[in-house]
């Protein structure tokens, strides 16, 4: 007999959970996904075994963007937000069966980087069967590129701190601030440009771009596909994702952001 939800949620849930992750997580998705967490308590489906199946509803929402029917924009939109819910009962599954492991939290990341190249493209591709244009293809992939390079930055960037934690010739390391290392650091709000460019960040982050194409697919849906606004979002961030992402790792090494960042992160001791 399993446990209650309010129980499951004592077990179930990350420590600091309503605390950590943007406000839908925080909000929503993880309280959402414990019903479902419950359910497949009940069955031998491991944690790993969601995430595949995760990575392969969200590749499916994302190739169907490509289809020009609304009806298609609508459920790959919906595929996407149930992409997005799964993405939280593996971890949920992994907790209570005391099987969570790296392996699992690897298989996750590299799922999150799939998924994400896969949106674009679709959209290149939608844009091109829509205009028979070749070129929408080619700046579908090069958007593609762009996000998974967005992405990448901060695994790459965790890398190098592992790289760089393994050289100290200290006896013992410790962390000279409390931040969650998989959280996104605020960049401070000084300026007009430096808030333009935090707003368009915020727009390329998965959770925001899949909440504005399932509005898109909504408003497609409901006006019967004479507004779909595939086009004009693929437009938009055929521009802005390319231009934010080399921004943001020209400024980390202009201005040595790796090194500052892990000099505020860790504190070498004796």
């Amino acid at each position: 007999m399993l446990e209650s939800l309010k129980e499951l949620n004592k077990i179930c849930q990350k420590p600091r959970y309503k605390e950590v992750g943007n406000w839908m997580v925080r909000n929503i998705l993880r309280d959402a996904a414990l019903p479902i967490t419950r359910l497949l308590l009940h069955t031998q489906v491991t944690a790993n075994q969601v995430t595949l199946l995760s990575l392969i509803v969200g590749i499916l929402g994302g190739v169907l963007f490509a289809f020009k029917p609304w009806g298609a924009f609508l459920a790959g939109a919906v595929l996407m937000q149930l992409w997005y819910l799964l993405d939280h009962v593996d971890g949920q599954i992994a907790r209570y069966r005391k099987t969570a492991c790296l392996t699992g939290r690897f298989l996750d990341y590299v799922m999150h980087h799939a998924i994400h190249g896969v949106i674009f493209f679709s959209l290149g591709v939608y844009c091109f069967s829509s205009t028979n244009n070749f070129f929408f293809v080619w700046w579908g992939f090069l958007t593609s590129l762009s996000i998974m390079m967005f992405n990448l930055m901060h695994d790459a960037k965790y890398k190098t701190f592992f790289e760089g934690l393994a050289g100290l010739k200290t006896k013992s390391i410790s962390f000279s601030q409390s931040e969650d290392l998989a959280g996104e650091k605020k960049v401070e709000k000084n300026g007009a440009l430096r808030q333009i460019f935090s707003l368009l960040h915020k727009l390329a982050e998965i959770h925001v771009l899949m909440n504005i194409l399932s509005l898109a697919a909504v408003i497609a849906w409901i006006t019967k596909g004479a507004w779909d606004l595939r086009f004009l979002l693929m437009i938009f961030y055929g521009i802005t994702v390319p231009i934010i992402a080399v921004t943001k790792i020209s400024y980390w090494i202009r201005r040595r952001e790796i090194d500052r960042e892990f000099d505020q992160t860790f504190k070498a001791g004796l």
